[in-house]
């Protein structure tokens, strides 16, 4: 069992919720808000900017430009599927999404949901820390590893732990401030 490996699946982890929190916008166009959102089309689920261009204008609209003009129906149920909140205005060839003005209670609601995305974290790396204790303990039955090595890669699971739940913490802080600033 090895501490490097258990550090990069802590890692993923992270930038899932900083993919995540991405997503979430304080009032800006961006075409990251979008650009995850799952479509399904060809027979699969696929990421929008797989299938379409994604781009900002000047008026505060996201512009949609399906590479195949077959799937724009696809786009457009995924887009308002996906709860954003987002007015869709398909214009055959493309559809242009208009970001609305955050209400203050709307605002509440993101910062709600940021937090559940980092609970939903902090739980991802316990678990991750649970197996790898689990597997570290099987090899120690196994007589593959000694007691002392047990107890070492204990304690630096439970720091690297520790620093992750710090990252995470300071991630869902920083989205929070930055959605209730107006």
């Amino acid at each position: 069992m090895s501490i490097s490996i258990v550090k990069q699946e802590m890692e993923k982890v992270l930038q899932l919720l900083e993919g995540d929190l991405r997503t979430l916008r304080p009032g800006r166009a961006s075409g990251e808000l979008v650009g995850t959102l799952p479509v399904e089309c060809y027979g699969s689920s696929m990421p929008l900017n797989q299938v379409a261009s994604i781009s900002a204008n000047e008026q505060g609209q996201i512009i949609i430009a399906p590479f195949d003009k077959g799937v724009i129906a696809a786009i457009d149920t995924a887009i308002r599927q996906s709860q954003l909140g987002f007015s869709v205005v398909n214009e055959g060839a493309q559809l242009r999404l208009s970001v609305p003005p955050l209400s203050q209670e709307r605002r509440v609601e993101m910062v709600k949901l940021v937090g559940q995305k980092g609970e939903a974290a902090r739980i991802q790396l316990r678990q991750l820390r649970g197996d790898a204790h689990q597997k570290a303990t099987k090899e120690k039955s196994a007589g593959s590893m000694r007691e002392d090595e047990l107890n070492r890669f204990t304690k630096e699971i439970d720091e690297a732990i520790a620093g992750f739940n710090t990252k995470v913490k300071e991630l869902v802080e920083r989205k929070e401030k930055e959605l209730m600033t107006v």
